[in-house]
């Protein structure tokens, strides 16, 4: 099923670890839960999204405020790695990224509360490419060879410096065509979420959508480079 939804208002309102295991012909991920000062007893509201095509999986987890994982690399059959981010309407999401097309299932365990997720191998091509991932930034629109156009919406997450993030389209000549700065809803806690749009004159052949800030050490850019092409 492309969603699955579980869990018990109020039942925790923190992440206390995202565990990672392999077991057979399976990769299996859970997230443990907490409330206060302990751990959780059950398991809080949650929501699981599998969009059709694509090669991650994101758990929105509305009443769940801070988290002690942020993220990592997994390394399983199927499973690549994981973001634990600050959500735009509130609570957290974690999303799980795979290295090809995958099933799940999802279950819920109490005492102590902890929300279980196995991933298989089904072995069918994604629809997409999957999301530009890198060390601060996460872009999850636009993907790496599609044709963009004015007005281009960005979406992704990062954990730069105070959240900031700036947006630059540059055609093959390397030339800037345009820029837009916004900033990540959290950068120090886990990573956060941001969205901005770009406006443009259209512009054909190649091109590269550069995400990230400038380094407060050096001066120069860091974040992630999508290769893209004119709508």
């Amino acid at each position: 099923m492309p969603q699955a939804r579980g869990g018990t208002p109020g039942a925790a309102d923190s992440i206390q670890d995202i565990r990672f295991g392999r077991h057979g012909g399976y990769d299996r991920l859970v997230i443990d839960f907490g409330k206060k000062d302990g751990a959780a007893v059950s398991v809080p509201l949650w929501r699981l999204s599998s969009p059709a095509g694509e090669g991650y999986s994101r758990i929105y987890l509305p009443g769940v405020r801070s988290t002690s994982a942020s993220g990592g690399k997994l390394g399983g059959s199927i499973m690549d790695d994981y973001y634990v981010v600050r959500a735009p309407n509130g609570g957290l999401f974690v999303d799980v990224f795979a290295t090809g097309g995958f099933r799940y299932r999802v279950f819920g365990l109490d005492n102590p509360g902890r929300l279980v997720i196995d991933y298989q191998p089904s072995g069918s091509a994604l629809g997409r490419p999957l999301p530009v991932r890198g060390r601060q930034v996460v872009v999850m629109e636009p993907r790496k060879g599609e044709s963009v156009s004015s007005p281009l919406t960005v979406e992704g997450y990062a954990r730069t410096f105070e959240g900031q993030v700036t947006v630059l389209l540059k055609n093959s000549n390397g030339d800037v065509i345009a820029r837009k700065s916004t900033k990540a809803n959290d950068w120090s806690n886990t990573w956060g979420y941001f969205r901005t749009t770009l406006g443009f004159r259209d512009f054909s052949g190649t091109g590269t959508l550069q995400v990230g800030s400038a380094s407060a050490k050096t001066g120069q850019f860091e974040g992630v480079s999508v290769p893209v092409s004119g709508g």
